[in-house]
């Protein structure tokens, strides 16, 4: 029994690895990947020659991590809090300053957009090629770039009209390559060192980023009041260059440095059903999340008379909240059972959360059972916020549950094309929201393209509860025969 097992162990790590030299199983040990190709360096060796056992890398706790994953989680937490300030810093200061220097409100959506619509493709390139190209290195060069932009678009305060806007949309651009690049490498290389306990890291880490999602909106506010419009840029493009520094001296070398190119076939992926039914509910969440950034602040600056610092403190609140319930709903989405129910309840939530935002001319107008005031607005953050990661932290399990059951290995490749896909609908939510929101403003006014998000939500609800049903009816109508033919061949 044991020649046969230390047979198979041979033969399926020949199969997906072809560096391997070597596979030998012992009674009382696990299997030891010796000698790749032509390995030098020594940390590089190292970690060829890792022999966790699956009981070491299981559970997520300081006490039983080894050096490596608390290292690898220092420095991703480090870099949301870090990437997260950077991109929200602009949300309480730049729509006006966009809107008094030529730009209309749908071009400044078009503005926060664009950069959701280059990570869109950012996210599926690097998803797909990262272990080609090294998750490290795309992690820290990423980080690189997009400190240079957020230095660049400081410089945006000597220009106006057109040549404000192109530059704009040039260094946006350019931003959302850097910030597409460390997302996907970041997410997968927790993916790798935590595959028993994903949502939970993921759940943990997004503590980090909601603290930057705190820190951001009031810190820019500040800074902008301090020093106008250059100091905010110049201030998150030294974090950014700092948080580089830190990466590039403390990220351990990654597996995908030995295992070298591996195809993975991402049309394969996007054709399973669940996956699709993931990707769609991502773009639904982050369209959800991003849709106030652009409209938010020239409403309650109008209609309630609310100063820059002020709105930065409702975008303080929503980060609060969603940063506070994070881990408990990782904790729940490493649970199989719980996902679907978990989504759907959250979606309803989310919906009712969306229509407190105005208010709705529905609960204003038509009902009168709300006034119009800030406050109500601000439950609705809170609702919205509170709802928004009961959605988010089962989709990537979904995902990568999804590829395990349709055959593909989990293995760095996988994860790396799960994190690209991930990060690539996100962004096209993140692209649809803002520019959509800011559309639907400029015609009817935010309580009516509130009113629109929460009817778009509702629908994608009931979407996701029809396809769980008719996902079980196939499965059932599947497994009938299935287990009659087991049971007449026994």
């Amino acid at each position: 029994m044991e020649q046969e097992m230390n047979n198979i162990v041979t033969s399926r790590l020949r199969d997906g690895q072809n560096t391997c030299k070597h596979v030998s199983l012992d009674s009382d040990s696990t299997p030891d990947v010796v000698k790749y190709g032509s390995v030098t360096d020594q940390h590089t060796e190292e970690v060829a020659n890792d022999t966790k056992t699956p009981e070491e890398k299981e559970g997520f706790s300081c006490g039983r991590a080894s050096k490596r994953q608390i290292l690898s989680f220092f420095c991703v937490a480090f870099l949301n809090f870090s990437g997260t300030a950077s991109s929200t810093i602009i949300a309480p200061f730049f729509p006006n300053e966009a809107l008094r220097r030529g730009a209309s409100q749908t071009t400044v959506g078009f503005v926060f957009g664009c950069f959701s619509a280059v990570q869109f493709l950012g996210g599926l390139v690097f998803g797909k090629s990262i272990t080609a190209i090294g998750s490290r290195f795309v992690m820290i060069s990423g980080v690189f770039v997009a400190g240079s932009c957020s230095l660049l678009f400081g410089f945006l305060a000597y220009m106006e009209g057109t040549t404000f806007i192109a530059f704009c949309f040039a260094i946006r651009t350019m931003a959302a390559l850097g910030v597409s690049a460390y997302m996907t490498a970041a997410t997968t290389i927790m993916a790798h060192e935590f595959p028993n306990d994903i949502a939970k890291v993921m759940g943990t880490l997004e503590i980090f980023t909601g603290l930057g999602m705190m820190a951001g909106p009031p810190i820019g506010g500040v800074l902008y009041n301090l020093g106008g419009f250059k100091l905010p840029f110049f201030t998150v493009g030294g974090l950014m260059f700092c948080c580089c520094a830190v990466l590039a001296v403390l990220v351990p070398p990654q597996v995908d440095e030995q295992e070298g190119k591996k195809d993975v076939s991402l049309l394969y992926f996007l054709s399973i059903p669940t996956v699709i039914m993931a990707c769609g509910v991502t773009v639904v969440v982050y369209s959800i999340i991003e849709y106030l950034s652009p409209v938010i602040q020239p409403y309650v600056a109008k209609e309630f008379d609310v100063t820059a610092p002020q709105v930065g403190l409702i975008f303080l609140l929503l980060a609060c909240v969603y940063a506070l319930f994070a881990p408990a709903w990782g904790w729940l989405a490493d649970k199989k059972k719980c996902v679907r129910f978990m989504m759907t309840l959250g979606l309803i939530v989310l919906s009712a959360g969306a229509l407190l935002i105005g208010p709705s001319p529905l609960l204003t107008d038509y009902v009168t059972l709300l006034p119009k005031v800030l406050w109500i607005n601000i439950v609705g953050v809170v609702v919205s916020a509170l709802s928004i990661g009961s959605v988010l932290a089962p989709l990537f399990n979904v995902m990568l549950w999804a590829a395990s059951d349709a055959g593909m290995e989990t293995d760095f490749a996988t994860y790396g094309l799960v994190s690209g896909t991930f990060a690539a609908f996100m962004s096209m939510g993140s692209f649809l929201g803002p520019t959509v929101s800011s559309a639907l403003v400029e015609r009817f006014g935010l309580p009516w393209a509130s009113t629109a998000f929460s009817g778009y939500i509702l629908f994608s609800m009931l979407l996701v509860v029809t396809f769980t049903i008719g996902e079980n009816v196939y499965k059932r109508c599947h497994a009938g025969p299935s287990t009659e033919k087991e049971a007449h061949l026994k």
